[in-house]
């Protein structure tokens, strides 16, 4: 009976699962090893652990129990479950940032900084002095958190493929970074933010709120995840989102400079995003391209393809 049991929910998991979940279910356990064996170093990280077991069971229980119902809630969650969960992973990585190096990566990145772009200090004087333009470029910033969702859920709503490759693109390369900033910490000119925008009426302190509630901020300035994440949105969007070429290309642009603007990022950090984001659409693409998994979309779908 047992057998029997493990072996139906074995086919069940290989029948639902999705390529992106792999990468969820591999990195929440992964977190969670690293905050049960570090436990007292990082501070007793309680919240993450939960976080990422609680994560870990949702995940398994729609793997195996989600009817691939395209109008149902399960279906939907299932999808984006692995884009919501990386704000938390954002902020468990950047928690972790001391973990093996005491002191961040900073001095050799300006330093590399200054030597590719020169010395920028002369527009200095700019940010912070200029109300509505901070205000502007902060929406900018903001507007990070809806593409993540925006463009996706456009393309899954058309029933498109292009959907969960760029579901799995997004996760791969958000894991990788978030690998990346324990190994790697680096806080880039956050510090400076609340010194030069001192003033702001909407955006300025939607971002200082963010920033608040998402607890101790730095470690994961290199490379910016908002222009990587950008980018490699961008280059689906303008392949599947043809009549919305020219917001998309407003809104990456508007991005890619309020990262540096708003000093959340070195320019050698949003460079770096650039690179990578145009990376992962390729890899993530090969990857999932040639990945032989059961079809995401469900089957009525099949049809609109």
């Amino acid at each position: 009976m047992a057998v029997e049991l493990y072996q139906q929910q074995v086919s069940r998991f290989k029948r639902g699962v999705f390529p992106v979940d792999y990468l969820v279910l591999i990195f929440s356990a992964l977190a969670a090893i690293i905050s049960l064996i570090f436990y007292n170093i990082l501070g007793q990280p309680l919240l993450f652990i939960f976080f990422d077991i609680g994560l870990f069971s949702l995940l398994y229980f729609l793997i195996v129990y989600e009817k691939r119902d395209f109008n149902t809630t399960g279906y939907w969650l299932h999808c984006w479950l692995p884009i919501i969960s990386v704000a938390v992973f954002y902020t468990q990585a950047t928690s972790y940032d001391n973990l093996i190096f005491k002191e961040t990566f900073d001095p050799p990145l300006l330093y590399w900084d200054r030597n590719l772009f020169g010395n920028l200090s002369q527009m200095d004087s700019f940010p912070g002095n200029h109300l509505l333009f901070d205000e502007l470029m902060h929406i900018f910033y903001f507007s990070y958190y809806m593409i993540l969702f925006i463009p996706g859920m456009i393309m899954l709503s058309l029933r498109s493929p292009k959907a969960h490759e760029l579901c799995f693109s997004l996760t791969l390369m958000l894991v990788v970074h978030f690998i990346f900033f324990i190994l790697f910490p680096s806080d880039g000119p956050i510090a400076n933010h609340s010194m030069i925008f001192k003033k702001g009426f909407i955006s300025i302190p939607m971002m200082n709120f963010i920033y608040k509630i998402g607890g101790k901020q730095g470690g994961g300035a290199f490379p910016s995840t908002h222009v990587a994440v950008t980018v490699l949105i961008f280059l689906y969007s303008y392949s599947e989102l043809k009549k919305y070429r020219p917001l998309m290309i407003f809104i990456a642009t508007g991005i890619t400079i309020a990262t540096v603007y708003c000093s959340y990022h070195y320019t050698i950090d949003a460079l770096a995003g650039l690179i990578n984001g145009l990376l992962f659409y390729f890899i993530g693409k090969w990857i999932y391209v040639n990945w032989d998994h059961p079809a995401e979309l469900p089957d009525e779908s099949l049809f609109h393809q």
